[in-house]
């Protein structure tokens, strides 16, 4: 739901992580013409300010804003994105979206928001409450080295350059990101020549500017290290120490209290020859870490947990308010439909009697007067002829029928509709939602459930359905990434409700009086043409009323789209 951490690794004041925003109106304007909506500042960093947002579904993320005036920068930035974007993985922060603003001169990029904060912060936390268990930092070291074998792939054949606690981020599951890919390159030769990264992390080749995916190897070596000594992790300088003492030839000491096999694979990796250290590939290889793989390999439990939550949330949801969900939306497709009716005997009434009492000064009316009708039964509309009179007449009776209608039963029936489909819906759309943002998430594990995999999975979902997902069951639910969309339509029918019972209240009732023939001509063009499925667009429907009908048509259409494809998503997901 970010190549960046919650707050940025060099940030120096943890003051801005406040719950009030602190970005600037110029700020918030370009992230709101982009479509998000800045909550807060987590940190500023030397290269850059770090703020988390929302887009228009209410999905977190982290945005970073970099200086885009310095040419060679931008190139910098610009070769982030590019290799963000090429990357999809479970273990990897995802990259959503980058734009430029040139009048001030920042580059924005928009990134999965990682809720935990980054490793360092989880390590700081554990510092005091004793030593990691084993089995936590082979899960975490496993991770990350997925990560690496992904990156690493002669496909893309990307190091990255820079990893170290701060850059490794925590999920709300539990589970690692590896992030922060500004010093990230993509190889085109054998070797890379620059010297990035961070001076506890750098490999000694580095120095040298000859140095590969081996690098990373080195600094994922002082990475585990770490894990597995907090008490030196957290003394910079005592750290800066051993890593010297470490690159001129004395050992390194490791705790009696992890196993032999782990204190080997550190050393393996911090070899001081690169050609001595194992790849990604190799190192999940190793036996011993069979059952960390076994464990990573797939869905992470904790996310699984939760898909299955949501699914069951969801299950109940449609069971309880579906129907009443499909009762509502025909209604208000039978209340579009009995306005407009009403509004075709209004205009042509009141141009029948326009035109004959033209000569003589005399306006004849014809108007409607709403009948009751009631949820769960048909609409009934009556039309009543309104008597000719004059003006003075005409007047008085036009004010009786607006009082008339302001106490029938539509508005009170519009206003029924509106609160009762917020009741009805919310709960189906918010389940849906949620559903929407997990499946979102495992589709970033869809590697690990690939075709040679996929009868074990199937086999696996057989036996426990509470506990296994199926690669089936997934795909099918690709569809749920229009939830959004879904969201946006019904929520339309809370506006046009407004708009309706605004038209029946107002303009109706001053239909009623009109006695101007262009505008009854122009309202039953526009009749004419809503009836012959001409005008698909209110905007071009010039009545203000009308405008409102056609809204109402439209909302509908959309709802009976919505009601499709929550039914579709039960379906996929029960025959998964």
């Amino acid at each position: 739901m970010a190549a960046f951490p919650t707050t940025p690794p060099d940030s120096s004041d943890d003051s801005d992580s406040s719950d009030e925003s602190t970005a600037s109106p110029l700020i918030k304007r370009v992230l709101k013409e982009h479509g998000y909506a800045v909550q807060k500042k987590l940190g500023q960093g030397s290269s850059g300010t770090v703020y988390l947002v929302t887009d228009t579904d209410e999905d977190p993320y982290v945005v970073k804003l970099m200086n885009s005036r310095d040419k060679e920068e931008l190139v910098k930035v610009q070769t982030q994105v590019n290799i963000l974007k090429k990357l999809d993985h479970g273990y990897i922060v995802s990259y959503v979206d980058s734009f430029e603003d040139e009048a001030s001169g920042l580059f924005y990029i928009v990134m999965e928001y990682c809720a935990r904060g980054d490793l360092s912060k989880r390590m700081e936390t554990q510092k005091d409450k004793g030593i990691f268990e084993e089995k936590q930092i082979l899960d975490w070291f496993v991770q990350i080295c997925l990560a690496l074998q992904y990156l690493h792939d002669e496909k893309r054949n990307i190091l990255h350059r820079d990893i170290k606690p701060q850059n490794i981020f925590m999920t709300e599951d539990g589970y690692v990101h590896l992030g922060d890919f500004g010093h990230s390159k993509a190889l085109k030769r054998s070797y890379a020549k620059s010297v990035v990264g961070s001076d506890l992390y750098i490999s000694p080749e580095v120095h040298k500017k000859k140095y590969n995916s081996k690098s990373d190897i080195w600094s994922l070596g002082w990475v585990l290290y770490d894990l597995c000594m907090l008490d030196v992790w957290s003394d910079d300088d005592e750290r800066r120490i051993i890593k010297a003492s470490y690159n001129k030839g004395k050992s390194l000491h490791i705790s009696d209290s992890y196993s032999k096999d782990l204190q080997r694979l550190i050393k393996e990796m911090l070899s001081r020859d690169p050609k001595d250290r194992p790849s990604a590939d190799e190192i999940l290889a190793k036996p011993f870490l069979r059952e960390a793989v076994k464990r990573n390999k797939r869905i992470p439990e904790a996310l699984e947990r939760r898909f299955m939550k949501s699914i069951e949330t969801f299950n109940e949801a449609y069971n309880k308010h579906y129907t009443d969900f499909e009762t509502l939306v025909k209604e208000w497709g039978e209340t579009a439909d009995s306005l407009e009716e009403i509004h075709r005997k209004c205009s042509v009434g009141s141009l029948t009697g326009s035109v004959i009492g033209a000569a003589g000064g005399i306006t004849a009316v014809v108007g409607a007067i709403l009948a009751p009708f009631t949820f769960g039964a048909s609409l009934i509309v009556t039309g009543v002829g309104v008597g000719v009179g004059v003006l003075g007449g005409v007047t008085g009776a036009a004010s009786s029928i607006s009082s008339t209608v302001k106490q029938k039963p539509l508005r009170e029936n519009l206003e029924e509709i509106q609160q009762k489909f917020e009741s009805v819906s919310k709960p189906i759309l918010d389940s849906l939602n949620a559903l929407r943002r997990v499946v979102k998430i495992i589709q970033k594990f869809r590697d690990f459930f690939s075709d040679s995999a996929s009868d074990h999975v199937k086999t696996s979902c057989k036996v426990d359905k509470r506990r296994a997902v199926c690669a089936t069951e997934l795909m099918n639910l690709g569809l749920l990434a229009n939830v959004g969309r879904i969201a946006a339509q019904t929520a339309r029918v809370g506006r046009a409700g407004v708009a309706a019972v605004s038209a029946v209240t107002g303009v109706l009732s001053g239909l009623l009086v009109i006695v101007d023939v262009a505008f009854i001509v122009k309202d039953s063009i526009d009749i004419h043409q809503m009836r012959k499925g001409k005008v698909d667009d209110p905007e071009k429907v010039k009545s203000s009323l009308l405008k409102s009908i056609a809204q109402m048509r439209k909302t509908h259409k959309d709802l009976l789209d919505v009601l499709k494809e929550i039914k579709e998503t039960k379906r996929a997901y029960k025959s998964g």
